[in-house]
């Protein structure tokens, strides 16, 4: 592989490797006819992948700093990525397996700003997201879907015409069943699954902080005018009082039953600024002012993660890259939570553990298999080991999109 820097923003890359010959179809006239490899050639600027010349690739990923990347499966935009995300790597892929990949060195360059954002239960798409479209503006959106952390998903979006990413932008949430559960990812396909953009909540794991559940969230009835506010609502799921401050907090004047499954909340609050606060475990069914002569406001807090120090929270997956079965053990100071939405390829699964050893380390137990198929876990703290346990086909540990050997994964800390 040779890299080319254009300027200091910028690099260029030619992938080099001496494979043989694809079809016609993918090489076109000359390359079959004289058997070459016609390798791709593309700029990577930031969190933009310029294509110059697609060569025998048919596909290609670009994996960013956050764990979010954009596939692109029929190798045909001049250009995509994500703006607002710094991109770790691009891979081109081949008819018959074959891979060039290039590297980011450049990755302290300004992405500008985000085109997907997120609370912690709200994700808001901007048209900007879809570089692709200036090269094909006709190109379909046909299915948005959310991930959550708890590992179900829903989808939110699914077309049966074109649409444009004017039609596509927007606010989404669980609703349901998924009310108020924190959004780990938004995944956007667009023409029948030819590009997908994943976009992952780089704070979901700090938004569960203070949370007993990933599906809780909190619920306020804060007074909007002088006056009394009697209130009582219901809940599908369990409810707990919260005091945020002073002013905003439920108290001994409010009162929280449980009847099987449901859960009743009966309070008084009222005058500006102040309220009584509930973290909900369910959706709200029914709400309803039973006395006084204030107005209120019903709201739900949707928090977004300015600053922090909370420790950073990494993906780590275990990729085959062969034919063959992968068995792997490593162990974390600190926390795990197995990814379960990262794809039908690289989502970890029931036959693999993560077991807390009760003195602050976790220890993961895992299999996987055949090319291109792995396990993903949301890691926050050091990896101390990595080991083999068995299977004897050829993997790669991909840690926030960079490959890393068992030796750096443990070395890097």
């Amino acid at each position: 592989m040779t890299d080319r820097p254009l300027r200091n923003t910028r690099r260029t890359f030619l992938a080099s490797s001496a494979l043989g010959a694809l079809s016609a179809v993918a090489t076109g006239a000359t390359a079959a006819a004289t058997g070459e490899t016609v390798e791709p050639t593309a700029t990577v600027e930031c969190s933009t992948v310029s294509v110059d010349d697609w060569g025998d690739a048919v596909s290609a990923r670009a994996v960013f700093e956050d764990g979010s990347f954009v596939d692109v499966v029929e190798g045909a935009p001049e250009s995509f990525g994500a703006p607002g995300r710094v991109i770790e790597s691009v891979t081109f892929a081949g008819f018959d397996g074959n891979e060039w990949t290039v590297t980011n060195d450049a990755t302290d360059c300004d992405p500008g700003e985000k085109s997907v954002t997120f609370t912690d239960s709200r994700a808001t798409v901007r048209p900007g997201q879809f570089l692709e479209m200036d090269t094909y503006p006709g190109r379909l959106i046909s299915q948005v879907d959310l991930h959550f952390v708890d590992g179900t998903s829903q989808e939110k979006v699914h077309l049966d015409g074109p649409q444009s990413p004017d039609g596509i932008t927007g606010v989404y949430r669980g609703t349901g069943e998924h009310a108020g559960k924190v959004v780990e990812a938004i995944e956007i396909f667009h023409d029948l699954g030819y590009v997908t953009h994943y976009v992952r909540n780089p704070a979901a794991e700090k938004c569960l902080l203070g949370k007993e559940t990933p599906q809780e969230r909190l619920v306020e009835v804060m007074g909007a005018t002088e006056g009394a506010v009697d209130y009582e609502f219901t809940v599908d799921g369990p409810v707990r009082k919260v005091a945020l401050s002073d002013r905003r907090g439920a108290g001994g004047n409010d009162a929280v039953s449980t009847s099987g499954d449901t859960t009743t909340v009966t309070g008084t609050t009222g005058n500006p600024g102040y309220s009584d606060v509930y973290a909900v475990g369910g959706p709200v069914t029914d709400f309803s002012q039973t006395g006084g002569d204030g107005d209120y406001v019903l709201r739900e807090a949707e928090w977004r993660i300015v600053e922090d120090t909370a420790p950073a929270t990494d993906l780590l997956a275990v990729v085959a890259t062969e034919a063959g079965e992968v068995s792997y053990e490593f162990t974390v100071d600190g926390a795990v939570r197995k990814v379960t939405n990262a794809g039908p390829k690289r989502s970890a699964a029931g036959n693999d553990e993560v077991t807390e050893n009760g003195d602050g380390t976790v220890t993961v137990s895992g299999f996987t298999g055949n090319t291109g198929y792995g396990d993903t876990y949301a890691v926050t703290g050091d990896v101390t080991d990595f080991t083999r346990t068995g299977g004897d086909a050829a993997f790669r540990i991909d840690y926030n999109g960079r490959e890393r050997t068992p030796e750096e994964l443990v070395a890097q800390h």
